[in-house]
């Protein structure tokens, strides 16, 4: 029996900064619609929560109410203000260290969404937020749980992120700052649980922003990074899973 997910990923609109340019290249997908919608946070800047309402706005003026928009937050949707995009934006799917099953139409879709975790405290985060450090270890442990349940249930699964997961999609970054940049903590969680597909963002200067992870896919999608929103077609046949993508630019299948 064969699956066909169709998705549409990205992360680091920082509207206003990117937003033309999540526009121009939804709008060069001609023909494509997703079955879902995939956020990978920094979508504003500074906590802007009304910011929020321009992604927001546009991708229901493309998809309608019907297709789903799953988003984690960012660094940049501040911790402070998580519960104010919740109660804002009740139609998008806030993820959080949480889970969202779904039959669709085409497959029994599992998505595990998180912030991430980061292997060192950024400056501001070691004088302000020190927690943080037990956070970002509890986060992968919670990741593999979930990931380990989710695997046994559904046909795809995908984890959607903001921090980077592994250093492999951070090559064009200076070395000196991946460990602020992600952990790669999630490297063993994503060989042994094997998610199908793997999403983040906040690396702005990725110049490798596909990697593979046993059989997972992994990709950066920072519209900085890559000059475009990424569309996808996640295809299960026999147990066997490939991964087709396009850009406003180019088109592989991986």
């Amino acid at each position: 029996m064969s699956t066909v997910l169709k998705f549409l990923a990205f992360g680091d609109s920082h509207v206003p900064r990117y937003f033309s340019l999540v526009v121009s290249s939804v709008n060069s997908l001609v023909g494509f619609r997703p079955d879902i919608v995939l956020l990978a946070g920094d979508i504003v800047d500074r906590g802007d929560v009304s910011g929020f309402e321009f992604v927001r706005s546009f991708l229901r003026s493309k998809y309608g109410s019907e297709v789903p928009i799953l988003s984690v937050f960012g660094n940049e949707e501040y911790m402070d203000r998580q519960s104010i995009f919740r109660e804002r934006y009740r139609d998008i799917i806030w993820l959080d260290d949480s889970c969202w099953v779904s039959n669709l139409s085409c497959c029994k879709l599992c998505v595990y969404g998180s912030r991430g975790s980061l292997e060192k405290l950024t400056p501001w985060q070691s004088r302000n937020a020190s927690f943080l450090k037990d956070l970002y270890e509890k986060r992968i442990y919670l990741a593999r749980e979930n990931l380990l349940k989710l695997r046994r249930e559904c046909d795809i699964v995908i984890l959607l992120m903001h921090y980077s997961p592994t250093y492999l999609t951070l090559e064009g970054e200076p070395e000196n700052i991946y460990k602020f940049l992600g952990h790669r903590g999630y490297e063993k969680i994503i060989y042994e649980t094997k998610p199908d597909l793997v999403i983040h963002a906040h690396s702005h200067n990725s110049k490798k922003w596909f990697a593979k992870i046993n059989s997972s896919y992994v990709i950066n999608v920072s519209v900085p990074a890559v000059k475009s929103v990424i569309a996808g077609l996640i295809r299960r046949f026999s147990g066997e899973i490939s991964l087709e993508i396009i850009t406003s630019h180019e088109r592989k299948i991986l």
